[in-house]
């Protein structure tokens, strides 16, 4: 059973072009790592819960330079505002070393593909110094929440308790690195959080780099968002921490690694042979 909650949301605090024109194109000049099928993942799912009458304000843990909190940004109504935590310079606290926050660069990003700083509140600070309670007081409750910070198992778990602990009704929280192998303890942070945080939370969807979580009284309702936006994406329904997933757009981002994977086996094969190199250059123009 779809949810809705009964309330009218307030204008757009950006046009809808500013968020088009920064899914297809802004966001490849951010640093940054997310996959363009994730970004319009997160972006339908901001654009439908201003549909479903749930607001609130969007936040994420771990910005670096803002490429996926731009995102969250720019589907932001005139009345929610967006909250920023990073280390930035202080990255003597960055004890895994996931990411290196600037933060002249992610204002200088916001300015650009947002037009200004205003709606935004930047928190320097690590997240286990920030409150649920704080967030609330800041810039309330919380509708959609990015959790990218430090990629330990209790740093994880803690980012989501704080997350889960500020979502506002029909609020989603997307992890980042949970199936990266280079990030095991994300997934055990995760884990952590379902099971020794008892979190009210379960997943709903999977795509390239994140899995989306909610209420489960939610899953169905934003699990259809996903599905009838990018039918050509849907791969399966399974089921994960006993709660259904979807599983959209994994098929084309893993054969787009794996082929890269093998033009960089190629290339490296190339460059241990002089005559395969010399031809290489020839044909491809790049005589250097």
């Amino acid at each position: 059973m779809c949810l809705e909650v009964t309330c009218m949301p307030s204008p757009r605090r950006y046009p809808e072009a500013a968020l088009s024109r920064y899914l297809d194109n802004g966001i490849n000049a951010v640093h940054g790592w997310l996959d363009g099928f994730s970004a319009r993942a997160i972006a339908r799912l901001g654009e439908a819960q201003a549909d479903h009458g749930v607001a609130g304000a969007v936040a994420e843990i771990g910005v670096h330079r803002g490429k996926l909190f731009l995102v969250l940004q720019l589907t932001t109504r005139a009345d929610e505002q967006g909250l920023a935590i990073d280390l930035f310079e202080q990255q003597e606290l960055n004890i895994d070393r996931s990411g290196r926050g600037d933060r002249s660069r992610f204002l200088e990003n916001l300015r650009k593909h947002c037009g200004s700083e205003d709606g935004v509140v930047v928190r320097a600070c690590s997240s286990t110094d920030v409150a649920a309670s704080e967030i609330r007081a800041t810039v309330g409750p919380v509708r959609l929440f990015s959790v990218d910070g430090g990629h330990t198992e209790a740093l994880t778990a803690n980012d989501l308790k704080l997350a889960a602990d500020s979502l506002a009704e029909g609020g989603i929280v997307v992890l980042d690195d949970h199936f990266n192998p280079y990030w095991p303890d994300v997934a055990a942070g995760l884990g952590r959080h379902i099971f020794v945080d008892q979190s009210p939370l379960r997943p709903f969807a999977i795509t390239p780099g994140k899995v989306f979580l909610c209420a489960p009284e939610w899953s169905e309702t934003w699990r259809g968002v996903l599905t009838t936006a990018f039918p050509t994406s849907f791969e399966k329904q399974t089921e994960m921490y006993g709660a259904p997933v979807a599983i959209l757009g994994i098929g084309r981002f893993s054969m787009r690694a794996e082929t890269e994977r093998h033009v960089m086996q190629l290339k490296a094969f190339v460059k241990t042979r002089p005559s395969l190199a010399a031809w290489a250059r020839k044909i491809t123009g790049r005589e250097e």
